[in-house]
């Protein structure tokens, strides 16, 4: 295994929950990102395949909402990341750039409001935090 994967796989166990949150959502824009591109170039393969992915990581976020959550916090969530999977699912059969857009928006605002959040746990502003690395 090379230096980089060594480091990524060990930065990933040990890494508290909410930085993975972060990292998932952050490798859901980066695929999203890549889908766009394929479908650009017509490669329907691949963006398929980098649409399964971030369809994969929501059902994973959605399956990984605390049961003990209130429901005024896990409902909202529970429907955006169900929302962000039917949508995906759409795009990876149609190829529709602008529902992709779409999607793309949503999970920008999730990475986001997440990121902006687990910076303020930490009692971090903006500026303070670094950028997160691709989990790939």
């Amino acid at each position: 295994m090379n230096a980089i994967a060594s480091y990524r796989r060990n930065r990933l166990e040990n890494a508290p929950n909410e930085d993975i949150l972060v990292m998932l959502l952050n490798e859901a824009v980066r695929r999203e990102a890549e889908a766009a591109i394929c479908m650009e170039n017509k490669d329907r393969a691949g963006w398929v395949a980098h649409i399964h992915v971030a369809r994969a990581i929501f059902i994973e976020l959605r399956m990984a909402l605390d049961a003990d959550t209130p429901p005024e916090i896990s409902n909202p969530l529970r429907n955006t990341y169900s929302w962000c999977v039917h949508h995906l699912t759409e795009v990876a059969h149609s190829g529709d750039v602008t529902r992709l857009a779409e999607v793309q928006r949503v999970t920008a605002m999730v990475e986001d409001t997440w990121t902006r959040a687990v910076q303020i746990s930490r009692g971090e502003s903006p500026e303070e935090a670094a950028p997160e690395e691709s989990a790939e």
